[in-house]
């Protein structure tokens, strides 16, 4: 009886160290899973504001069949993109954006040209619910600047075509503010709301962070909005090639 208790004692111990030893600490973020049409890496690349100036890291992971797990260290909260790491070699973008929090767990699976999901800690379980709202508009928007590329280099861009992708564009960017601003309105105590910011201009920033609440604004995501909202106002820069 008594050894049988010690031994259930030293499992229970040994399960509660690989569970501690398994969780990102509060100045880490573990990331995994699985995505398909990744063909040998993904790029993790990382974007700070410290003392009003950009601050890059980029992270290349080495995949097998698609799979990865790692844990990268951050002091705050960051933007981050997803790349898929042949296609930026090949001056191709092929990614997403989402939000590096410490202290979290990232789980990423689907395809990443198709469509993508998170999961893991409750943060990205959140946030997953942000991106299955704007993902599709995301996806038309790949597909459009893809179209507006392969005319480009075709060297086949005439004034009415140029016309046509501009407005197009513009369409498309309006239908992505509609629906993050409609995302931020039903869920104005959601931290994961904040990422919506990385798809706006400025000014749009400013008005849809409005709709959150100061628990979510003063916050842990304060490092990561107060820097983008306080910057000013900027027009568009025309595409030249």
């Amino acid at each position: 009886m008594n050894r049988t208790f010690k031994q259930m004692a030293l499992l229970f111990f040994a399960a509660l160290l690989f569970a501690q030893c398994n969780q990102p600490d509060a100045k880490s973020l573990r990331i995994r899973g699985k995505l398909t049409g990744v063909k040998d890496s993904i790029l993790f690349s990382i974007t700070a504001i410290e003392k009003g100036e950009a601050v890059f890291r980029d992270t290349t992971v080495n995949t097998n069949n698609g799979e990865f797990d790692f844990t990268m260290s951050l002091d705050s909260v960051c933007s981050m993109e997803v790349v898929d790491g042949a296609s930026d070699r090949e001056n191709r973008y092929v990614g997403f954006y989402t939000l590096a929090v410490p202290g979290e767990e990232m789980v990423l699976e689907g395809d990443i040209n198709k469509g993508w999901r998170f999961d893991g800690s409750a943060f990205y379980r959140d946030f997953n619910e942000v991106e299955q709202a704007i993902q599709p508009i995301n996806l038309e928007m790949r597909a459009f600047a893809a179209s507006f590329d392969s005319i480009l280099q075709a060297n086949k861009l005439t004034a009415e075509a140029e016309m046509q992708y501009s407005k197009h564009g513009l369409d498309l960017y309006r239908k992505l503010e509609k629906a993050a601003f409609a995302f931020a309105k039903s869920h104005p105590d959601m931290e994961a709301s904040v990422g919506l910011i990385s798809y706006l201009d400025i000014d749009s920033a400013k008005k849809l962070v409005k709709l959150l609440k100061p628990s979510v604004l003063d916050g842990r995501m304060k490092a990561f909005v107060d820097p983008r909202i306080n910057l000013p106002s900027m027009q568009p820069v025309p595409y030249n090639k």
